[in-house]
């Protein structure tokens, strides 16, 4: 039987741009516009120009465009680079499954567009299904964690989201490249017979990261589009690797899996509605205790100087050393110390690659006020369960006790900023258009390097009417955008 191979595969092949309600259109706009500007402000970093030198050394057809380049590459070279990009800061959207996969949905999908000369609405069904995949793969596996009795207990022994990553890239890839059913079905079976390896819990316990977290998001995308393309050609995968005794969830190491979560929905439930945008590059379990921080800052006016102490409530997931770590020796470690969110938030240190830089990783005032920061559990988010619907986590309480003029001011939120389950937390479009400025070296309002601005303020153009014509109107744009950038702009 493939009964759950085989629908996924035909909702992925079947689903087109008028099957997509308005809303749906919209959050695909701003999930790539989103995801473009995470990518592109990754490019000075080292991560970053490792990626691109990478993209160099391969060479290839010139059918795709690499961010920050005027010279294009092969769609698999440049679905890498453009995903690792988008990963890079850890500033790309999350699902609530505990994972990325913006990243390769976005650019599996921008890569093959670009080959098969796809229009705008052809690209933004593929987003929405992709992420739609990677969704409900994550949902279907479940948690990462061991959870007994509503609490968590430990990382699973295998399994983990980074599977999730790839998925999203092979429904994105196989919407793009106009796959029949049946070859979309073993373009599953093949994607999903090379995704990453799971190695969650080596990632959990490494103080000091490596330039990706539990697997390289430009690996994933790559897998993707090539699964697409070897699909198209002919070449075969296991037909029912969703199905059976021995499906996907089983041999990746999953404890358990939920059926009705892959498919509940399919079609009507679109997952896309429930991602999460990140004000802040960094772990989304540090986001929480951050719009508790950034909300009594701003009630009580409080300056840095004046703060004291700052005790940081996280939830389980963001309790083990790395997340405790006072002074990060690198960025891709910083991304995930509540220490340094905390003090680049306090010292209004601008959301994106200058966190990051090495002024920023050295200053002394950030230096210091890491020294203030300490991390203990949130008693509201230790029973996990309560907190989950359907596989996935709408929101895990996170807070700070804040010690300053000889008071201690408190807050919790059970949202953070960019959820889009409460009115207070959902990311608006000027919030998403503010966030791209500024990752691309403008201000929130897109003011700066003249040549710059007028590029950023085209791709957002672009990309809000990308229904109305074809997908070389954005590229086009990418490429005004990389010669600005390559003019010394930024």
């Amino acid at each position: 039987m493939t009964s759950l191979t085989q629908g996924l595969a035909d909702f992925v092949v079947k689903t087109r741009f008028d099957d997509l309600p308005q809303p749906v259109v919209a959050e695909s706009k701003r999930l790539l516009l989103d995801t473009l500007g995470c990518a592109l402000g990754a490019i000075g970093t080292g991560s970053g120009r490792i990626a691109l030198e990478y993209v160099d050394t391969l060479g290839g057809n010139q059918d795709a465009t690499v961010l920050g380049r005027t010279q294009r590459s092969s769609v698999t070279a440049a679905a890498y680079a453009n995903a690792r990009l988008a990963n890079v800061l850890d500033a790309d959207d999350t699902f609530p499954t505990s994972t990325h996969f913006g990243n390769a949905t976005v650019f599996s999908a921008l890569a093959l567009a670009e080959l098969y000369r796809r229009s705008g609405r052809e690209l933004l069904t593929a987003i929405t299904v992709g992420f739609d995949v990677g969704a409900r793969i994550g949902s279907w596996m479940g948690a990462p964690m061991q959870i007994e009795n509503g609490k968590v207990i430990g990382w699973n022994e295998l399994g983990g989201p980074a599977a999730t990553i790839t998925w999203s890239a092979i429904g994105a890839s196989t919407s793009i490249a106009g796959l029949n059913d049946n070859e979309a079905n073993h373009a599953f079976g093949i994607g999903g017979s090379n995704s990453p390896q799971p190695t969650l819990r080596k990632w959990a316990e490494s103080v000091e990261q490596p330039m990706y977290k539990y697997a390289d998001a430009g690996w994933c995308a790559e897998t993707g589009v090539s699964a697409a393309l070897l699909a198209r050609l002919g070449s075969t995968g296991f037909k029912d690797i969703l199905d059976g005794p021995n499906a996907f969830w089983k041999f990746y190491g999953s404890p358990t899996h939920d059926d009705e979560a892959l498919m509940v929905g399919l079609g009507s439930d679109w997952q896309i509605l429930n991602t999460t945008y990140k004000p802040w590059p960094c772990c989304r379990w540090i986001h929480h205790p951050l719009t508790a921080f950034t909300q009594l800052r701003a009630r009580h006016e409080l300056r840095p100087d004046e703060i004291e102490r700052v005790v940081v409530r996280a939830n389980p997931f963001a309790l083990t050393s790395i997340f405790r770590e006072q002074q990060p020796r690198d960025p891709l470690s910083a991304e995930f110390s509540h220490a340094h969110a905390v003090a680049a938030v306090a010292y209004d240190v601008p959301a994106g690659p200058r966190w990051y830089d090495e002024k920023t990783m050295s200053d002394e005032h950030i230096t210091a006020f890491r020294k203030r920061v300490e991390v203990v559990p949130e008693p509201t988010s230790s029973n996990i369960g309560e907190w989950m619907t359907g596989g996935q986590w709408r929101g895990v309480p996170g807070g700070v006790d804040i010690h300053a003029r000889g008071q201690i001011f408190s807050a919790t939120a059970d949202h953070s900023v960019g959820d889009p389950w409460t009115a207070a937390t959902l990311f608006s479009d000027e919030q998403i258009h503010g966030k791209f400025n500024v990752m691309i070296g403008l201000d929130e309002h897109g003011n700066g390097a003249p040549a710059l601005a007028k590029a950023a303020k085209e791709i957002i153009e672009v990309i809000m009417t990308l229904d109305e014509g074809p997908v070389s109107r954005l590229t086009d744009s990418l490429t005004t955008l990389a010669q600005s950038l390559s003019d010394g702009a930024r």
